[in-house]
């Protein structure tokens, strides 16, 4: 399927759609950035394993997610975008489309990863979902997001936060390419990048977010002056004497 910006804006005029910024609606238009989404998607993917797609959008990574993996879930909350990925995948067996917000959307039994474009507005809450709340945690994600987000999931001291923490705690994060801006239509004013996330948790005390809560909470303290200053370890270290 041939992919450029200029296709991506005739595809959205014709069909009434207008990207939506409180949804995040950015669609990647570059092929180079679609098949690095996929073979980081293939360097980890277990085969059996189900693959959830965060926001088909216009159906541009699906279409190639579809010849590579059998059982796909994607997930679309807006109802035009929804409509316009039914008359594209409807006769695709191995693709079942659910009109939703992935904050809401019911985790499957089997293993699975989740992957995509996602919605730069639901980051915090969906690695709060997925990373920690839920017991049936994805082994591994694989999006195209902001670059500064995905730097401060890898964030080390003296600029470690808490979603850094719970990322790092969750597995192993990596930067695997750099996207230029033009490569995404509308054109975001943030910098975006392909990041890929492995499952290989640390394991934690379990007064660890009490711990770190409490410190971020009411610094300075008498152990902590500053808490971006603290790694994952240092942060278990204190949970432990704790």
């Amino acid at each position: 399927m041939e992919l450029t910006p200029e296709i991506c804006e005739k595809e959205l005029e014709e069909n009434g759609i207008i990207p939506k910024k409180y949804h995040g609606q950015y669609f990647t238009t570059d092929p180079e950035v679609v098949d690095e989404l996929i073979n980081q998607i293939k360097s980890i993917y277990k085969p059996g394993t189900k693959v959830v797609e965060i926001g088909g959008g216009l159906g541009y990574i699906t279409e190639k997610l579809k010849d590579h993996f059998d059982d796909i879930d994607v997930i679309e909350i807006d109802e035009k975008l929804f409509d316009l990925l039914n008359k594209k995948f409807e006769q695709e067996s191995n693709i079942a489309l659910i009109n939703e917000d992935i904050l809401e959307y019911k985790i499957p039994e089997k293993d699975y990863i989740l992957v995509g474009n996602i919605p730069f507005h639901v980051s915090g809450q969906l690695y709060k979902r997925f990373m920690s709340t839920e017991d049936h945690k994805p082994y591994g994600m694989v999006f195209i997001t902001d670059h500064q987000y995905a730097k401060t999931l890898m964030g080390q001291p003296p600029r470690s936060y808490r979603i850094g923490l719970q990322a790092q705690a969750y597995g192993d994060i990596e930067i695997t390419k750099e996207i230029e801006k033009e490569s995404v239509t509308p054109i975001p004013k943030v910098k975006m990048c392909v990041m890929k996330i492995t499952y290989n948790p640390t394991p934690l005390p379990e007064n660890f977010w009490d711990v770190v809560n409490y410190h971020f909470e009411h610094f300075p303290t008498e152990q902590v002056k500053s808490p971006k200053t603290m790694g994952l370890s240092k942060w278990i270290k204190l949970a432990e004497a704790s």
